[in-house]
């Protein structure tokens, strides 16, 4: 570097914010308007029957508290909810799953809890191959699967690092233009190495190498388990045949309108430094399913690879499962899951999220769920929250409260975003979920610190899914399923 070069300063990334909408302080639009009516009915009864208003108004003292006080990030309405929820989901039995050879079950091919509604198509990928769609019996939704090899930022130049990321973020961008995409997870699964890889070593030793090499070969073959790792990246894209014009007749007419949608972006995703190996077949799909059930059988469904027979949809559900307030227990594994909290605040390098994704003693899925805002809606929904912010503002000036810099920095952040969105940045909801996996039960509480002390290095702040662990094991998996679209179908079965 010569001495009048002056030094380039790494590019960093942020702006992100949560949707608020218009209301009081902290509180969103539906909390607002249930404190503003528990406050307006005692008084209104006081007028009209002031008998009832003093019951009214310790009913409305209940409310108010239960909207505004906050229990671990949420308020105790949603938590006692969701305490509700989980304790009537127990005692009807939907948190367990019990099966066998021998069990009469007539659901036996539904998977477990929220994934119950999906089933792996084989289809045609429309180029001489194969492919696995997973549709949503709720939804009607086919989702698809892509193999992916990201290249790594270590060996990449500064430059080559900044136009991957611009890349993605036009390629995010597209899919605001594109109305058949519901929404898009990247899924990165990591984990230390098992004995597949030992074996698949030691078979490829020639014999007829000197004494002392195969010695030292073999030697270094028994540390692999210990020394390797696991790392597997895959793209789900979810599509929504019925918003196709023209809308496909049947499902057979569905399958070939996703299928041509696929090619366009396999090859966007080539842009962002990230190569399709190709799309999951049904073998592979289920057998990466069986194994997040059955952690112990992934080693010997890695050796046996596309020989092993799991190509039945059936077969990628668990034996037994069963799910707690904290954990969710299945055939071999014990697992913990969580959701995100809050984005990082700062502005950050494109290196953020590697403690989170670098492979670890344990097991670890993370899934980065992205629902993309049409294009024609996207300047309405950030110009609202800009009139929100001011709506705040004006309520705080009013009242004569000093508006706090969190409130004036998250204006400045809906600003910047509509800056961005003018200029053609997409805008879209962003959420993570993570996913920690153990054979053994003792192992749990470490895996669980590995975790969360892994987010906090990525400027992230998870949040534990108290009662909706089943829920998070399943958003994690990358099949296709959104959390937030659950709530108004119920749990299933």
């Amino acid at each position: 570097m010569s001495a009048g070069q002056e030094r380039q300063e790494p590019r960093l990334y942020g702006h992100w914010r949560p949707e608020r909408g218009w209301g009081v302080g902290s509180l969103g639009p539906a909390q607002t308007s249930i404190v503003f009516a528990a406050v307006l009915a005692p008084v209104l009864a006081a007028s009209v029957a002031p008998r009832a208003a003093l019951g009214l108004a310790l009913v409305a003292i209940l409310v108010v508290l239960a909207v505004t006080v906050r229990v671990s990030g949420s308020t105790a309405a949603e938590a006692m909810t969701r305490r509700f929820r989980f304790t009537t989901a127990r005692a009807k039995g939907w948190t367990e799953l019990s099966g066998g050879m021998l069990t009469e079950h007539p659901r036996r091919h539904d998977l477990p809890g929220p994934l119950a509604p999906l089933v792996a198509l084989d289809s045609d990928d429309g180029r001489g191959g194969r492919q696995a769609l997973v549709l949503d019996r709720h939804t009607g939704t086919l989702s698809a699967v892509l193999r992916c090899a990201p290249a790594g930022l270590d060996l990449a130049d500064r430059a080559s690092a900044d136009e991957w990321v611009a890349c993605w973020g036009a390629w995010l961008a597209d899919l605001g233009h594109r109305p058949v995409i519901r929404h898009v997870a990247v899924t990165v699964d990591t984990g230390p190495g098992g004995h597949s890889d030992s074996d698949y070593l030691r078979e490829r030793v020639s014999p007829a190498a000197p004494s002392a090499a195969r010695a030292l070969m073999h030697e270094l073959i028994e540390l692999t388990p210990s020394t390797s790792a696991r790392t597997d990246a895959r793209v789900t894209v979810t599509l929504d045949p019925s918003r196709a014009a023209p809308r496909p007749p049947d499902l057979l007419a569905s399958v070939a309108e996703v299928t041509r949608w696929l090619p366009g972006l396999e090859a966007g995703l080539a842009s962002c430094g990230v190569a399709v190996l190709g799309r999951e077949s049904i073998s592979s799909l289920t057998a990466r399913v069986r194994s997040a059930f059955d952690p112990v059988s992934r080693d010997e469904i890695a050796r046996q690879g596309e020989q092993h027979q799991l190509r039945h949809w059936a077969q990628a559900g668990p034996i037994a499962a069963n799910e707690t307030w904290d954990s969710y227990q299945h055939d071999s594994g014990v697992s913990v899951s969580w959701a995100l909290g809050e984005a990082p605040r700062q502005a950050v390098s494109a290196r953020v999220l590697v403690p989170l994704l670098a492979p670890g003693p344990y097991p670890r899925r993370v899934s980065l769920l992205y629902l993309p805002y049409p294009a024609d809606q996207a300047a309405a929904r950030v110009e609202s929250e800009i009139t929100a912010g001011q709506m705040r503002r004006a309520w705080s000036q009013r009242t004569r409260r000093d508006e706090t810099q969190r409130d004036r920095d998250d204006r400045e952040r809906a600003l910047a975003a509509a800056r961005e969105e003018a200029e053609g940045a997409g805008v879209g909801r962003l959420t993570v979920y993570v996913t920690t996996t153990v054979t053994d039960p003792g192992e749990l509480p470490a895996a669980i610190v590995d975790v969360e002390q892994r987010a906090g290095a990525a400027k992230l702040r998870l949040r534990r899914l108290w009662g909706a662990q089943s829920c998070g094991f399943a958003a994690s998996l990358g099949l296709g399923l959104n959390p937030s679209e659950l709530a108004g179908r119920g749990r299933g079965r």
